[in-house]
C-alpha cells in the first residue's frame, strides 16, 4: 500500500524496455486522474507527465486487466525509486533513485 505522500518500486526490465514506471492498481489513487497533466521533476529535469493504462492479458485471454503506467526515459534496471508529492506545489511529483 502507497503511503500517503509517497510510493517506492524497484525497476523491471519491462519497464526499462518499454520507458516507463508501472504504478499498481492500488496506487492509482496516488497521482492526478487518468489522462491529466501533472509535473514529474527529478533534479533538474522536470517533465509533463500523466497516468496511462493498456490493456493486458498476461494473465490469460478471460482475465483481462488494465496495466497502469507513466512515461518517463532514463530509468536503469534494478534502480530503486521514489515518487514523493510536492509538498509546496499542487500535482507535482518528485522522482528520486537509490542505485
Amino acid at each position: 500500500m502507497p503511503t500517503p505522500n509517497r510510493i517506492s518500486r524497484k525497476i523491471s526490465s519491462e519497464e526499462l524496455k518499454k520507458g516507463f514506471i508501472f504504478v499498481l492498481k492500488d496506487q492509482v489513487s496516488f497521482f492526478p486522474p487518468m489522462g491529466k497533466p501533472f509535473i514529474m521533476c527529478k533534479g533538474a529535469e522536470e517533465k509533463k507527465v500523466y497516468l496511462e493504462s493498456y490493456r493486458c492479458t498476461c494473465r490469460g485471454p478471460q482475465l483481462e486487466h488494465e496495466h497502469y503506467f507513466i512515461r518517463w526515459d532514463g530509468l536503469r534496471f534494478g534502480e530503486k525509486i521514489t515518487i514523493t508529492k510536492d509538498e509546496k506545489v499542487a500535482e507535482r511529483y518528485l522522482l528520486s533513485s537509490n542505485r
